[in-house]
């Protein structure tokens, strides 16, 4: 298989076989098509349990208080900006 990559990806390629982790391009295909696989199988996973609780999800929502969210939210956010 030949394949080509853009120059963000050559260059992305470069520096993981400079840092000495990885040996070949091969070893870094293999690790990339093994973590799509797995974000695949967890999305896939993510995608039933919305499907089979989606029902209770959007009733669950439907009884929040916009203004009470709103109210939570801002709070948050200016406790993180003191911090």
């Amino acid at each position: 298989m030949n394949s080509k990559f853009n120059q963000k990806h050559e260059i992305f390629i470069q520096e993981k076989l400079s840092s000495g982790r990885y040996h070949t391009i091969e070893e870094i295909i293999v690790e990339a098509l093994e973590l799509l696989e797995e974000h695949d199988k967890k999305y896939e996973q993510w995608l039933q349990a919305a499907r089979d609780h989606g029902d209770v999800s959007i009733a669950e929502l439907e009884k929040i208080d916009g203004k009470f969210l709103i109210a939570q939210l801002e709070r948050k956010l200016r406790k993180a900006l003191e911090s």
